[in-house]
């Protein structure tokens, strides 16, 4: 089984029935929608395809709505603006470039001489020389070519974005409608950030988990804060690598999935993981060792972005992703590796039964740890302390079981049935872990359990149990 999840963009080259179907079999768990790209209608269309895609291969699809966030832009335009290095040009806001006079999305007089304004994500260094109150001069640095609606980046400077944008708002409309998996909140500075969106969320009655996407500075800063407030991390490298040392990236990257592994945050590693594969066959070798890596750093899902939506081979992408994560967990090295990145586990009672759980699982040799769950958060933390066998989490909720599509090291049965008593709970659970391909009839298994306290059949886990894995219905016709 394939511990590590793979994440795809939806776009042109992927959006069809066929197409989803096909990256569904080929591996992709979780679905991105780009919401930089297209139209609100647009992305309502393509999630009940999803859905649709969903229920006809019966396996649990995860969505990601990722918001456009507060990121500066050059106006829209028809065609491109040739820059010369060694001229200047001119910054405004405002909606008309021309050849010497750039027109952005957003004010940026907060900038300082010397400071850098990068453009096209930083493909156009240029550096500023004067500012005005409605204005901001730069030398351009290197030749190149600019076309409209390219972001924009000035590391290291607060510009005074809104924390949420109207577009963002307009977004989550559609998020909370639709009743998404998750949302990617982009941009973010702080937990505050987060809390922002999830109020939004709340004022819309979702109840929508937020991805934090760190792909600025002070976001890698304040991480610990950003953890605390999100339901996942992404490590949004294209961004992070123009507002940081680009040398430093690979160095935050580890410590950001680290931090994640250790408080049982599911965390996404994104960005040109097999870039050259949009339109080549095969991907390059730094391509696979970049993927093999993050494996190794203990990343729960790998992201394909251009990759998969606008690329020429988008399925045989996943299938190429999915081979070499395969041949990465196929290895002594991360076997020990995963033994090494199990944390401590905190005062909470229910981390310490996950823990527990994992280490007796691997002393009787279990098959696999099942966890009876109605909000999967029993499951996330069994898979936090890397077990050495996968987490089968069963649950009676469709949405559990697609939320879980992102967690590393988790499979999801067959919904549950509804319990009337413990008894009830833990066969039914057995019986969906013999639904995967996992567990077989005569497999010890370890289970995590506890009692149902309340209409939601929600409570503490509190029960730790070796079970050897049976059909009640061949029990009963014995």
């Amino acid at each position: 089984m394939r511990t590590t999840k793979i994440v795809c963009t939806i776009g042109p080259a992927s959006a069809s029935r066929n197409s989803l179907r096909r990256l569904a079999e080929a591996g992709m768990s979780v679905a991105r929608l780009n919401a930089s790209h297209g139209t609100p209608e647009h992305r309502r269309e393509l999630i009940e395809r999803i859905r649709t895609v969903e229920q006809n291969t019966d396996r649990p699809v995860a969505i990601i709505h990722d918001l456009p966030g507060p990121k500066v832009r050059t106006a829209p335009m028809d065609g491109t603006v040739h820059l010369d290095a060694g001229t200047t040009v001119e910054y405004v806001q405002g909606k008309t470039t021309t050849n010497d006079r750039i027109a952005l999305s957003h004010d940026i007089t907060a900038v300082e001489s010397g400071d850098r304004v990068l453009l096209d994500d930083g493909r156009i260094e240029t550096t500023v020389t004067d500012v005005s109150e409605s204005a901001v001069t730069a030398c351009v640095e290197n030749s190149d070519d600019i076309g409209g609606r390219k972001g924009v980046v000035v590391p290291g400077v607060e510009l005074g974005l809104p924390t949420i944008t109207e577009r963002d708002r307009r977004e989550l409309r559609v998020a909370a409608e639709k009743e998404v998996d998750f949302v990617a909140a982009s941009f973010v500075r702080d937990g505050d950030s987060v809390r922002a969106i999830s109020r939004v969320l709340s004022d819309l009655d979702a109840t929508t988990p937020i991805i934090a996407k760190v792909e600025r500075g002070i976001a890698v800063r304040n991480l610990d804060d950003i953890i605390d407030a999100a339901d996942g991390v992404m490590v949004a490298r294209g961004d992070l690598g123009v507002e940081i040392p680009l040398e430093s990236v690979p160095i935050v990257q580890k410590r950001i999935i680290r931090r994640c592994r250790d408080t049982g945050t599911p965390v996404i590693t994104a960005t040109e993981m097999l870039e050259s594969m949009t339109s080549a066959r095969r991907p390059t070798r730094a391509e696979a060792s970049d993927v093999a890596n993050a494996v190794f750093d203990g990343t729960d899902a790998v992201m394909l972005s251009g990759e998969t939506a606008v690329g020429d081979h988008p399925v045989l992408v996943v299938e190429t992703m999915a081979r070499l994560v395969e041949r990465v967990e196929d290895t002594a090295e991360y076997d020990d590796l995963r033994r090494q990145q199990a944390p401590e586990a905190d005062s909470a009672q229910s981390d310490k039964l996950a823990r527990s759980a994992s280490v007796l699982g691997r002393d009787i040799d279990a098959t696999a740890i099942v966890v009876a769950t109605a909000s999967g958060k029993t499951a996330v933390r069994a898979a936090k302390f890397r077990p050495s066998m996968p987490v089968v989490a069963a649950t009676p909720s469709e949405s559990v079981r697609r939320r879980l599509a992102l967690s590393g090291g988790i499979v999801s049965g067959p919904p549950t049935e509804t319990a009337t008593s413990a008894d009830d709970v833990i066969g039914n659970a057995v019986e969906s872990a013999l639904g995967t391909d996992i567990v077989s009839s005569g497999d010890r298994v370890v289970v995590i359990s506890g009692p149902r306290n309340d209409d939601a059949g929600t409570g503490t886990s509190n029960l730790l149990k070796i079970h050897v894995a049976s059909d009640r219905s061949s029990n009963a016709r014995e």
